[in-house]
């Protein structure tokens, strides 16, 4: 099958559905460019020495990005990598430990508040030594320009465990300004079913770390459980619920509508619930909520999720899940039924030149999306 008969947005694309500037000729491409469909190429805007974990677009077009090892989040501006980093955070990178993922507040464009999850050193430096660490946590940085103006004020603070994986992570608000966290249970299954620890879940906290009143329990920020290692968190523009890309067991990838007080199964139900010990459990949970989604063993593992806006990429793909495949070097579309009650989920563009790390959609829909080694911008083929 070729991978114009995969990509399902891609036959929608042609002049009658671009900007007129994309159908008009055009000079010489400023980035190297690398075909990711038929009608689709990735621009290099940025060559990485070090694995980008996140990566997130202002309105005014700057690129922010973090990296997992070395703590940085560096600053495209103007079409140029700056030199000197936005900011340096004292990260543990041992195992899948890091600086996990960054999002910009809702009121960016006024406050300049960009935020960023990762596993703190004890030691003030990045380190990759298991022992040598504080906590997971939430904190934020303010803009001023392409550097913070100031230290990082403090959000929240989760657990960090002595295991080194399925440690997942990710942040994203709504637009009520509540900060969703998705973390995984650190490799201890059970604490995902547990209130406590807050692993293996979603939590939900205002933008300054206090606990929203309507949480499920006012003294928590807990607000779903049962997840093994969330790896895209994004929230739905239609119905304000976050959607939680789970890299489960078993070589199941899952979509999640994430909705309060809801119970996901992990690690007694893997994907749909379809074995006799996973249906009594799911009988036996009134909380408990099948993904919309499953994935086969072809995707192997998940980088990123992001709720597209625009319309740029045809009207197919607005408002729909988007997620990337790390190792498959791939973007899939999770294309939701109208009352977002399942999903199906097909190739998007790919392969990418290196592993993809994370998807992002800029606010006026041009997707991004982090590699190994490199930021990439996806646009229109010049014809």
């Amino acid at each position: 099958m070729s991978l114009k008969a995969l990509l399902p947005i891609g036959g929608l694309l042609g002049c009658a559905a671009l900007a007129v500037t994309a159908c008009v000729p055009a000079a010489a491409p400023e980035f190297p460019q690398t075909p990711v469909s038929s009608l689709l190429v990735a621009e290099q805007i940025a060559a990485l020495g070090s694995a980008a974990s996140s990566v997130a677009v202002a309105a005014d077009g700057r690129v922010f990005f973090a990296e997992k090892n070395t703590g940085q989040i560096r600053v495209i501006a103007g079409g140029l990598l700056q030199e000197s980093a936005f900011v340096t955070v004292p990260v543990n990178f041992a195992g899948e430990r890091g600086l996990l993922d960054i999002a910009l507040h809702p009121d960016f464009a006024s406050n300049n508040r960009i935020y960023a999850l990762y596993v703190r050193s004890d030691t003030g430096l990045p380190t990759n030594v298991a022992n040598s660490v504080v906590d997971t946590r939430v904190v934020y940085f303010t803009a001023n320009g392409t550097v913070a103006g100031g230290g990082e004020i403090f959000v929240a603070s989760l657990p960090a465990t002595a295991n080194l994986t399925q440690v997942g992570g990710r942040i994203a608000f709504d637009a009520n300004r509540k900060l969703f966290v998705a973390i995984g249970d650190f490799g201890d299954p059970a604490s995902a079913q547990a209130a406590s620890p807050l692993v293996g879940k979603v939590l939900r906290y205002n933008d300054d770390g206090s606990i929203p009143s309507d949480n499920p329990d006012p003294g928590s920020p807990a607000f779903a459980l049962g997840l093994r290692d969330p790896r895209g968190l994004s929230v739905d523009p239609q119905t304000g619920d976050p959607f939680a890309a789970d890299r489960n067991n078993a070589g199941f990838q899952e979509v999640n509508r994430i909705r309060l007080n809801r119970n996901y199964g992990w690690p007694f139900v893997i994907g749909f619930a379809k074995a006799a010990n996973e249906l009594a459990f799911a009988a036996g949970t009134a909380n408990y909520t099948d993904p919309l989604s499953e994935t086969d063993t072809t995707i192997t593992d998940l980088a990123g999720g992001e709720f597209n806006r625009g319309s740029r990429y045809g009207p197919r793909g607005q408002n729909q899940f988007f997620f990337g495949d790390g190792a498959g070097r791939r973007v899939f579309l999770a294309e939701l039924n109208p009352d977002r009650s399942s999903s199906t989920v097909s190739p998007f563009a790919g392969p990418f030149p290196s592993a993809v790390t994370d998807i992002t959609f800029s606010p006026s829909g041009t997707m991004f999306v982090a590699c190994e080694g490199g930021i990439y911008r996806v646009v229109e083929r010049q014809q």
